[in-house]
């Protein structure tokens, strides 16, 4: 049970700062996540919060309060945390106190900050400390997925580190399942808690997907279903979350009353050297989606289809190097396409300790090291997009267009002088046209988009039967138009995307691997919505 002192803090920011709470008990209904009273589509978008690591403590309460960094959480418009966690903190740690956890570690600096900015978590244990964090991220709203990142409170993942798969050595099967089951009954009545990751990134040597998914999934699964039937159940796929390849050919054994989804992870490194800067880079995005497709979203089709919860993707927010930067434009635009539920690596600005470091700084953080201020906020304009609900299984409206430029974040609509702008995602301005090639017409105007020159803006025409717009290049992103000259124009969107768009002569294009220059500036995705302005 949690102290008094806190169960007072708790009402009292509650009362102070809370949002309403919207998270219910969700299911799924073939790839979408709904709520389980009225059948709305809930939308995930998530940080990682990171708690799994010695000292077992939800990272930055030594830097902020915690009704702060939840404030920041809302304001930045997630609406919930997969917040991380190892199996020794409820087998082998449950009666460790947070004081004492951080005394064996010698970390004195970072008690100190615990003391001044969230003293109430000292004197409890680490489930007891956990839980807390949960009931307060609650109050603002927040769903939570409880993720069982590691077995071992260390960081997390290589394939030597010994808690890769099952009977690895320090990843015993039987703690592992008496673990989840704590996790699932220390919440059972909080809906907050929407869901449980079975295992983080299953790896290594000794991976294999019929024990994975028919054996060990499902008894997972089904201890955590039978202790709490509310959470959804999350398993992973092989090889550091990347491969579900097995359900090409096998089907689920059982979706626990339709509360089984799949997750999925990705990041700009992967296969051989750098292919985002040291190759074509149209080609290095039409590779990511294609295996991101052939590899995870696949099960998000057919009459069969499950829920996938893309629980990572991340960027170095700090240094934001040529590699990042193109592969979270190419991400968001399949992203987008998708429509998908997804968690971003990381919330925090820095961590306790880790791998011996004390007060690390975290690059992906989306907050900086002190955790009072967000760490480049143009990030967060670029993911504005994917945190909107673009599908709706629910809809009667017709499928139209939203036209994103990844790059900047932006999407394009008209302007006050009659051109076109790119602007807000948010109050969308929706385009129709057949998908592959023909006219591209502002919805419900009978204005269509025509290139007219290199180097100038596109104008708004009633004539579109002489307009014709199509995807080109490997990763089918420039929207091309031929001029008079039968010559390939691209809209193209320079830095610093005060809005202003032109067409531009197409930045690889061609089947040239050699072409290095980079064409994210020419980058538009015509992403379908069925959800009314």
């Amino acid at each position: 049970m949690l102290g008094k002192n806190f169960q007072a803090f708790l009402l009292f920011s509650f009362f102070l700062y809370a949002v309403p709470c919207y998270s219910l008990p969700l299911k799924t209904q073939g790839r979408w996540l709904v709520d389980e009273r009225t059948g709305e589509r809930v939308k995930l978008h998530c940080a990682n919060w990171p708690a799994h690591v010695f000292p077992m403590l939800a990272e930055g309460l030594d830097k902020q309060p915690l009704p702060f960094i939840a404030s920041e959480i809302v304001k930045n418009n997630y609406n919930c945390i997969r917040f991380t966690f190892s199996i020794h903190m409820f087998t082998r740690y449950a009666n460790l106190t947070i004081e004492e956890s951080f005394d064996r570690l010698n970390l004195k600096k970072a008690k100190a900050g615990v003391i001044k900015h969230n003293p109430f978590v000292l004197k409890m244990t680490v489930p007891q400390a956990y839980e807390a964090v949960v009931d307060v991220l609650g109050s603002y709203g927040l769903m939570i997925d409880a993720d069982n990142h590691i077995s071992e409170p260390i960081w997390c993942c290589s394939n030597d580190d010994g808690n890769g798969f099952p009977n690895d050595p320090h990843f015993d099967p039987e703690e592992w399942i008496e673990g989840l089951k704590m996790v699932a009954q220390r919440f059972k009545g909080k809906t907050q808690l929407i869901s449980i990751g079975l295992r983080n990134e299953p790896r290594g040597k000794n991976q294999n997907a019929t024990l994975w998914f028919d054996h060990y999934i499902m008894e997972a699964a089904a201890q955590v279903h039978q202790a709490n039937p509310d959470v959804l159940v999350i398993a992973s796929g092989l090889n550091f979350a990347t491969d579900l390849t097995y359900f090409k050919s096998h089907s689920l054994k059982s979706n626990f009353d339709n509360k089984l989804i799949f997750e999925g992870h990705s990041y700009s490194w992967g296969g051989k050297g750098n292919p985002w800067v040291d190759g074509s880079v149209n080609k290095a995005c039409a590779d990511k989606i294609g295996s991101l497709n052939n590899n995870l979203a696949f099960v998000t089709d057919g009459e069969n289809a499950v829920p996938l919860f893309f629980s990572e993707f991340g960027i170095d927010r700090k240094q934001m190097p040529a590699r990042d930067d193109r592969f979270l434009s190419c991400f968001s635009t399949w992203a987008a396409e998708k429509d998908l539920d997804w968690g971003l690596w990381a919330l925090q600005g820095s961590y306790y300790l880790r791998e011996n470091v004390t007060n690390m700084e975290e690059y992906f953080g989306v907050l900086e090291i002190d955790w009072d201020r967000v760490k480049n906020p143009e990030v967060e304009r670029r993911l504005g997009l994917l945190k909107q609900t673009l599908l709706d299984p629910k809809s009667t409206a017709p499928l139209s267009y939203i036209m994103y430029h990844p790059q900047s974040g932006a999407c394009v609509g008209e302007g006050m002088d009659g051109q076109i702008r790119a602007g807000n995602c948010k109050g969308l301005t929706r385009w129709t046209h057949n998908g592959h090639e023909g006219p591209l017409e502002l919805r419900r105007t009978g204005l269509c988009l025509k290139a007219i020159g290199d180097g100038l803006p596109p104008i708004l025409t009633p004539d579109c039967s002489q307009t014709t717009w199509k995807p080109i290049s490997a990763s089918k992103l420039h929207l091309a138009s031929k001029d008079h000259k039968g010559e390939y124009l691209c809209l193209h969107l320079e830095p610093p995307f005060a809005g202003n768009i032109v067409t531009k002569k197409c930045i690889c294009v061609g089947d040239d691997p050699t072409c290095k220059d980079n064409p994210t500036s020419q980058w538009f995705k015509l992403v379908e919505t069925n959800i009314e302005n």
